[in-house]
């Protein structure tokens, strides 16, 4: 797989309609560090692909909140 080159030594910063076009994105997902959002390749999430554009932070913010609460909804169901 073929991932975005680094510049400078830095992940690229893409948007989420990059990620969402990217053919490798399949294979990759995304990651909340040193508060940014971040793309990481599921088998080695230590490798960043790329940093998600921060003007998208709002949206990222809402779909992580939503799935954080998703998640504790049924771990409480499940007890």
């Amino acid at each position: 797989m073929s991932y975005p080159e680094y510049i400078n030594d830095e992940p690229q910063t893409i948007t989420l309609r990059d990620y969402d076009d990217a053919e490798w994105a399949k294979t990759t997902c995304l990651d909340f560090r040193k508060n940014e959002y971040v793309v990481v390749e599921m088998e080695n999430p230590d490798n960043v692909i790329a940093k998600i554009d921060s003007k998208e932070n709002d949206v990222l913010d809402r779909i992580f909140k939503s799935a954080k609460g998703t998640h504790a909804k049924q771990q409480q169901e499940n007890k």
